[in-house]
Order: structure tokens, then sequence, then C-alpha cells
């Protein structure tokens, strides 16, 4: 098991540099003194040396600077260099708190090695290449700051935002999580209800998009069909697609069960018409009329029925009677099967695999 988790780790990029580099940092001489008597080791929260970038200082910037290259900046809306976002187009209304953690963390050096350069390199905050950033704008293009996958119905250009980007991103609560769009429910905001942050009106709901891998662009796809034995049908289909919704999906799968159920029992009818008409046809019987004897008789003459024999009518009848005996007891096991799939998949109560979730909703 741990060598498992340690392959994961690896594989996961956790493993593959040690804790501790101070390979970039200034002053190497002394970090090495530093290290052979035990200085600046950073052990228990103690300083140590490390590579720290200069972040570049807009003149309307107030900072608030740390020893291990994070940092709280208080300006106007700037996603990277002093021309960016709408505070390097002088925008007004477009207060922000930025919130950065490692500033270059992925920062690429000449030898090819990544990771934040020392303080001799002038640097800009970048969503790409920061390693945790917290950022906080009254105006801002959010989503192409980020460089996030484009989703119908959503425009958030200009709008207020909160966006926040690492390696990985945990939501903990002991209770419960909302996530909800729209506007808030107070009271005494009038008709149109809650206004945006600009004070314009608040007239769409917004949408909720999870999206794994930022691809939301149609994909293509490719099938087999039965009626083209010898190629496969291509088309496409769009990645981004709406979550079935629990109540109706299980009120829909019990319609599509119920008709099922009606099916099973057309043909158990349908089986039971088919049993009597075979029943009636084998008690059927006809005179044969004697035919009139030919002066030469063939050879190999089949014997002639006796006049006044009745001759049966139909012969099909251990076959059918065999295949309508097979065709209830498949019936009965299908109805069986179709019971099985409410309890198990559709009983709320009962269901060992219930298809709604206890505990996640949506609307």
């Amino acid at each position: 098991m741990i060598l498992r988790y340690n392959y994961v780790e690896y594989i996961m990029g956790k493993s593959s540099k040690p804790i501790q580099d101070q390979s970039k940092a200034l002053g190497q001489d002394l970090i090495k003194k530093n290290k052979e008597f035990g200085k600046r080791r950073g052990i228990a929260q103690k300083p140590i040396d490390e590579a720290i970038p200069t972040l570049e200082k807009a003149q309307s910037e107030k900072s608030i600077v740390g020893d291990n290259n994070s940092f709280i900046i208080l300006g106007r809306d700037r996603p990277g260099n002093l021309y960016s976002g709408y505070g390097g187009r002088g925008g007004t209304q477009a207060g922000r708190i930025d919130l950065i953690a490692g500033v270059g963390g992925s920062y690429r050096h000449k030898d090819g090695s990544y990771g934040p350069p020392n303080k001799d390199t002038i640097i800009n905050p970048n969503f790409g290449m920061d390693a945790a950033r917290i950022y906080i704008s009254q105006k801002a293009d959010i989503d192409r700051y980020m460089g996030l996958a484009e989703v119908p119905m959503q425009s958030p250009a200009g709008r207020s935002t909160i966006g926040l980007k690492a390696d990985t991103i945990r939501v903990h609560a002991r209770n419960d999580i909302k996530i909800v769009t729209g506007r808030a429910r107070y009271e005494g905001t009038g008709k149109s209800g809650e206004k945006l942050s600009n004070g314009g009106k608040n007239e769409v709901v917004g949408t909720i998009s999870f999206i794994a891998g930022n691809y939301t662009d149609e994909e293509q796809r490719s099938f087999f069909d039965l009626l083209r034995p010898f190629g496969r049908v291509k088309d496409s289909r769009r990645k981004l697609q709406p979550i079935p919704k629990g109540d109706n999906l299980s009120e829909c799968l019990n319609d599509v069960v119920k008709a099922l159920q009606e099916l099973s029992a057309l043909v158990g009818d349908n089986t039971s018409m088919i049993q009597k008409m075979d029943g009636a046809l084998i008690a059927h019987t006809h005179p044969v009329a004697p035919s009139p004897i030919p002066p030469f008789p063939p050879i190999a003459m089949p014997p002639l029925p006796i006049p006044g024999v009745n001759v049966p009518g139909y012969m099909a009848s251990p076959f059918v009677q065999t295949k309508s005996v097979a065709s209830i007891a498949s019936r009965q096991l299908f109805n069986k099967n179709l019971e099985a799939i409410k309890i198990n998949y559709l009983n709320e109560t009962f269901g060992s695999d219930y298809i709604n979730s206890k505990y996640v909703f949506t609307t």
C-alpha cells in the first residue's frame, strides 16, 4: 500500500521534487555555511533562505509581503502586467484584493528547471504561473483571465468576481454547502430584486457548470450501426450537457418499466390466444369425400381416405404448445426482473442502489 501511494504521488507530481530547494536563492555561499552550522534551515517554522522574485508594484497598490513568497495586494483590477485588466485601462469601480502564495511557482529558468526566480528577476502576477491565488475584483473578465472554457448562456465580462486557482482546491463544510445562482431573497428590494454589483438589473438566473478538463467544445464520436455493418457512423455531440433531475428521471424510468410490464401483459394475452387457437384447430376435423378411382391408378399412390371418416385439419400442436410454455416461463422471469429493477433502483426506501443521492440536490 505504501509503494502504491508513493507511486501515485510521483505520477501526480508530488514526489518529483524535494521539499526543500534553495538552488536559485541568492547568497549560495552563505546558505552552505548556514547548513553546516544548522542555521536558517526552516525547521519548526524558523527562517530559511529561498528564491523569491521581485513582484512589480503599481503606483496605486499597497502590499503586504511575507518572507516566503506570499503577497496580499490592494489595488485595481490587474490579472497580469501593469496594462492588464480594467485597472490597466484606467477603469474606475475596479478595486482588487489579490492573495498570492508562490509568485512565479512554475517559472521556467534558462537551464530548463522550474521554480520561482530570485529577487533579481522582476515578475508580474500570472494565473498560469503562480502557485496559488485568490483573486477578488470589483470588475473583471475572470474567465478570460483564468483561461477557462466558454459556457453557453454565461457572460462574465465586466462583473465582480472571486477567482480561485491552485493545484487543488477543497471546500469543506461541517454541515451544509450551497451553490446558488440568482438574486438573494431580500425584502424591500422592489420588483426587480437585488441588483448586480454595478447597479444593473439581475434578470438572469445563471448556470452552474461542472467542467472536467477545461473543455466544452463539441466532441466527435463514431459508433457502429446495424444497418451499416461495414462502416461506422460519425457525428458530434456537445461536451457540456445538463444534469438529469433525480425525481424526474425516477418518474420517467418508472413509466418505462410500467410500459414494459404492459407490453409483457400484451405478449401474455397473445400467447394465451395462440394456445386457444391451437386447441381449436386441433379439435377441428372435416369429412373428406372419396376421390373417383381412375381407370389406371398410379404407382405408389397414397392410400385413399375411407369414405365417411373425418381427417384432422391441423398437425403443428406439439411445437406450438412447447413454445407457449417456454414463452410463459420467460415472461414470468421478465416480470420478476422488472420488479427487481423497480425495487433496487427506483425505490427510495428499500432500494439498495437507489438512483438518487440522499445528500446532493440540484435545480
